[in-house]
């Protein structure tokens, strides 16, 4: 995430000023979804995650003291709505399963609507079997460019962690990935 984001904007920001919560936005949007629809597990969830890292962003943008760069605190945001995200999802789960018997819908990233083509269909597949933290690392790494130490501060793990796990991911998406 390459966002160019003053201090002055954040200022704006922070006093209420529509017009710099929209230049902010417009400024951070496309990277946003991009990182939503890589952690998502449905297509259909990601507009919805997108509209609560913004409210989640409004909400803590006085918190942020810039004592690291704005996209790491963008990213913090972004993995906290999916981890509540996921947590509620397998609430819902399980309360529809004790009340009626029926399987859950299957789990997949929604990157087909990021690129055409088979390549991205069979990344989607292989993205979508890895595990929660396995993906995280691997997106945030390969695919949002961060460094292992950024993500270990963002994930709250030591740097080691965020290298094994990286490791396993790539390995696990090896096996899974079968282009068509």
């Amino acid at each position: 995430m390459a966002l160019q984001v003053t201090d002055s904007l954040l200022a704006r920001c922070r006093l209420g000023e529509i017009a710099a919560q929209r230049e902010l936005f417009d400024a951070t949007a496309d990277d946003v979804q991009r990182i939503m629809s890589r952690l998502a597990f449905r297509r259909d969830e990601v507009d919805d995650l997108v509209q609560d890292v913004y409210l989640a962003l409004w909400r803590s943008l006085a918190s942020y003291r810039g004592e690291s760069k704005f996209s790491s605190f963008v990213y913090g945001i972004c993995l906290n709505v999916v981890r509540k995200h996921r947590r509620s999802w397998a609430r819902f789960t399980r309360l529809r399963r004790s009340v009626q018997d029926e399987p859950s819908p299957a789990t997949s990233t929604p990157l087909d609507h990021v690129a055409d083509g088979d390549r991205s269909r069979a990344v989607t597949r292989a993205l979508g079997r890895l595990s929660f933290k396995a993906r995280t690392v691997l997106v945030l790494f390969e695919m949002e460019g961060l460094s292992g130490q950024e993500i270990a501060s963002q994930l709250q793990i030591p740097e080691k962690t965020v290298w094994t796990r990286l490791h396993n991911a790539r390995h696990a998406f090896r096996r899974y990935y079968k282009p068509e």
